[in-house]
């Protein structure tokens, strides 16, 4: 073995040993009906998507004190954002006069959305208890850690801490079904197609990582002649030692080893029939996710929590050369998930969600926007009580009691609402909600993203 190739074999094994912290409990699950199967899927925008971008104000009144603030920005769009161009929603009454469109490139998106499978939530973003410009200003308000920050509000969206927490919500979401009996720990019940897992860990929850829509796959082996030697040093197998150490990491190669057999078995012999993805990242990343859901009972799952990404949403510049095609693909992605839920039977056991780190400012910058707070986010499956806006979305005007300068929205829905409710329809009881979640109680109600 040259020392080219002794260095790739070095780096799978670190790959294949520290990869994954696995449970025993893999051979101990059971799925029950397809009515007892219920999953939450993440599709996580990096960079902080533009909320003024995304839906847009309709009424001629709003349209027109927005297009006039953007101006300098909309020129550059080749699909340009005229009023003609935009996709109008039907919108809840409560609104009154105002109306709001999606932008030409989310077409899958406003079908789903008149159809009822898609709802908008609206002004969504870190909180500690409700505020205001004017708390703000009198420095009485409470305030989340580090706004503005991409790595801190990341973490604040993902475990309601700042960088460096340890625990997830989805995560601690499992790990209260656990507890409450209707699952037991187990491995593939988070998995996530990106780098980022902390949403997804908890106390007895740790992500398996997919990559390429397989598990963590040792290419040397196809350069050996004798291969099994190197696959029984990376199953651990046979190991004996004395050394507790020693003993944890044998026993992490091992469940390593097999659980990617084990997911990589079940994607090579799956069988399903949605049609296949578009080649772009995200949605490659749901496809990944959808074979998954479609061999939950081979991986012996009734719960699962999946996380997928895109990224490239900090359009501080060239945003209307950039923000165009990341909605397109996303749109597309979301398409094609609704239609392969659809097939599987399981639009109704199957919801996805949009985050974010936050939201963008209504000013521009020039060619760009520069980091907010509050944005707005979409939420998709059968179950879903779509068709509607929950939550607010403010006028796009600056110096009302919801701009923190620049445009940047003051949530009115903390992202403790909105996860505690995704939570909920789990099956997640509110006692655990309330732990999981500690300012829940410093807000009115979760908002009613479900049919039931």
């Amino acid at each position: 073995m040259n020392r080219r190739t002794f260095l790739k074999a070095s780096g799978a094994s670190i790959a294949a040993s520290s990869f994954l912290k696995l449970s025993d409990a893999i051979a101990n699950t059971s799925v029950a009906s397809n009515e007892d199967y219920k999953a939450l899927v993440c599709v996580f925008l990096y960079g902080g998507m533009d909320n003024h971008d995304t839906v847009i104000p309709f009424d001629d009144k709003s349209y027109e004190q927005w297009a006039r603030i953007r101006s300098s920005m909309l020129a550059g769009y080749s699909n340009k954002r005229t009023r003609n161009n935009l996709i109008a929603l039907n919108t809840p009454a409560r609104f009154g006069f105002r109306k709001f469109a999606l932008p030409p490139e989310l077409t899958n998106t406003a079908r789903l959305y008149q159809q009822g499978k898609l709802a908008i939530v609206g002004n969504v973003g870190p909180l500690i208890e409700p505020t205001s410009a004017l708390a703000i200003e009198a420095e009485t308000a409470k305030l989340p850690k580090r706004l503005f920050s991409h790595n801190d509000q990341q973490s604040t969206w993902g475990s309601g801490k700042v960088e460096g927490a340890q625990l997830g919500w989805a995560g601690r979401l499992n790990d209260a079904l656990i507890a409450q009996g209707v699952k037991v720990p187990s491995t593939f019940s988070a998995i996530t197609t990106t780098g980022s897992e902390l949403m997804l860990t908890g106390n007895e929850t740790t992500p398996f990582h997919v990559s390429d829509g397989q598990g963590a796959k040792i290419d040397i082996y196809d350069d050996l002649d004798q291969p099994d030697l190197l696959k029984q040093h990376f199953s651990a197998l046979g190991h004996k030692s004395d050394n507790l150490l020693s003993q944890d990491i044998a026993k992490s190669m091992s469940n390593s080893f097999n659980a990617n057999q084990k997911y990589s078995d079940a994607i090579e012999n799956g069988s399903w029939n949605f049609a296949p993805f578009p080649a772009s990242g995200i949605a490659q990343q749901l496809q990944t996710i959808s074979k998954s859901i479609a061999v939950r009972s081979q991986l012996g799952e009734k719960r699962q929590v999946f996380m997928v990404a895109l990224g490239g949403f900090d359009t501080h510049s060239a945003q209307a050369k950039l923000l165009p095609k990341l909605q397109s693909s996303l749109d597309e992605a979301l398409g094609h998930f609704d239609s392969a839920m659809q097939s599987l039977g399981l639009s109704n056991n199957v919801t996805l969600f949009t985050a974010s780190d936050f939201g963008r400012t209504l000013t521009v910058n020039g060619d760009g926007t520069d980091h907010g707070w509050g944005s707005h986010h979409f939420v998709m499956g059968g179950a879903v009580n779509g068709g509607t806006i929950f939550g607010d979305l403010p006028e796009p005007t600056f110096g009302h009691r919801l701009d923190a300068g620049q445009g940047r929205l003051i949530p009115t829905l903390s992202v403790d609402q909105y996860a505690a409710a995704l939570g909920a329809w789990l099956g997640v009881e509110q006692s655990a909600l309330n732990t999981i979640f500690p300012n829940l109680a410093n807000f009115s109600a979760m908002p009613k993203l479900f049919k039931s």
